[in-house]
């Protein structure tokens, strides 16, 4: 199973158990803010998964992935903070 297939995994099986991800608890539009291309947008996103269930595994997911191959924030880190390694 890939990296991908194994997070995402984890954020059905945190959706089943009642605790869903902050970022699928949004109406859309307000998902594409953690996928915006505005570092004001990204910020504001990365303040909004503090707490959430899956901070820690999106973080692990966001961290050890390419970040050529992943946008956006994940895990309360902005892309810019990602490609850091902040």
């Amino acid at each position: 199973m890939t990296a991908r297939a194994e997070f995402l995994a984890h954020l059905d099986v945190l959706t089943e158990a009642g605790s869903p991800p902050t970022c699928w608890t949004l109406p859309m539009p307000d998902r594409g803010l953690w996928t915006s291309e505005s570092t004001a947008e990204q910020r504001v996103a990365a303040r909004l998964c503090w707490g959430c269930p899956a901070l820690g595994a999106c973080r692990e997911y966001g961290t050890t992935t390419d970040p050529r191959e992943v946008a956006g924030v994940l895990g309360g880190l902005t892309e810019t903070q990602r490609r850091s390694g902040a």
